[in-house]
């Protein structure tokens, strides 16, 4: 049975925090908007669990018009940092808190949710190095050094390189035996990349190409069919991008 009175007030503390919302005068930056949804979750001390106001609210809120408000929600949501369920609401699902240091909040939220997806990748990554190293054939040695070069001459061109990061590591994903490690791993990214927002820092060519050449040690270690020697290659990797979205966040 649905408890009426718990439930209205619910509906009542979403409608007060909605009130801490400030006009938003340039009604295009969903970057604004993000930050304005901070400042109301800090200043209402909502917590991991609490529902935001909904959409309509928000956006009368806020000046602006529902899409605006989704695309912010959608962002959000690939970071992890809420969980939309339809016809329910918006959910909090991580600790909100706008940025104390020298950088922006939104880049901070950024970077702690691309922290969270290193941290599956970190899972993933390991198990699928070492089935690759158990299981590539020759051909797939071949396909994999071709691809590791591709990335390294557009990385010393100074060109883009991230497709070309995307072969390599799909060349392994392939020889691990199960092509899900892959689709799993890109679904993550694709979710990330999708919440970012514009001129993120983490949108720069210059974001993570020194891992690059570490990328050659995997190659080396997955081609000699050294499954151990595959897994710390690629925790060296994953190290070095923490270090990276680490020190973009504490700029």
């Amino acid at each position: 049975m649905v408890d009426v009175t718990s439930k209205s007030k619910k509906q009542e503390s979403s409608k007060t925090a909605a009130k801490l919302l400030p006009k938003i005068e340039r009604k295009s930056r969903t970057a604004e908007v993000l930050d304005a949804l901070v400042h109301m979750i800090e200043g209402a001390d909502l917590q991991v669990g609490d529902a935001l106001p909904s959409e309509t609210l928000l956006a009368d809120q806020l000046g602006v018009g529902r899409s605006t408000i989704r695309e912010a929600l959608n962002r959000w949501e690939g970071l992890g940092l809420v969980r939309r369920r339809r016809g329910s609401g918006t959910y909090i699902t991580a600790t909100i808190k706008s940025s104390k240091g020298l950088g922006s909040t939104t880049t901070k939220l950024e970077a702690e949710g691309l922290l969270r997806i290193l941290d599956v990748r970190r899972t993933l990554e390991k198990e699928v190095v070492r089935r690759a190293a158990e299981n590539i054939s020759d051909g797939q040695i071949d396909k994999m050094r071709i691809a590791y070069k591709k990335m390294e001459r557009l990385v010393n061109e100074g060109l883009r390189w991230r497709e070309a990061d995307h072969e390599f590591h799909g060349v392994i994903y392939e020889a691990s035996g199960n092509t899900m490690y892959g689709q799993v791993i890109r679904n993550v990214d694709d979710a990330f990349h999708a919440s970012k927002v514009s001129n993120s820092p983490f949108e720069d060519p210059a974001f993570g190409f020194r891992s690059v050449p570490l990328h050659d040690n995997l190659c080396d270690a997955i081609a000699r069919r050294a499954a151990d020697d595959a897994v710390a290659a690629i925790t060296k990797i994953l190290d070095l991008v923490e270090q990276e979205v680490r020190s973009v966040s504490d700029s």
